[in-house]
């Protein structure tokens, strides 16, 4: 039994999954609406599916290479003797 005053009130919170199922939970953050709209779970994670999300490259490689990216093969072969 909980004692008065010192627990925090539980709350039931309906999460809605990326495919459209819903689950009832306990919690203590009263969300307005009493829904949280998932954007990631075991649906569609990469740790779930196997599946690699590619990003657009930002590392200093990929900053090179957009930099660089008009001198092809094609040009260099073709430079002035």
């Amino acid at each position: 039994m909980p004692r008065k005053g010192i627990h925090p009130l539980l709350h039931r919170l309906t999460v809605v999954a990326t495919n459209g199922s819903t689950r009832r939970v306990p919690t203590t953050v009263k969300q307005l609406g009493d829904y949280l709209f998932l954007t990631l779970d075991a649906n569609n994670h990469p740790a779930y599916t196997g599946k690699v999300i590619k990003g657009p490259a930002t590392g200093q490689a990929a900053k090179f290479k957009r930099k660089f990216d008009f001198l092809t093969n094609a040009t260099l072969g073709k430079a002035k003797k």
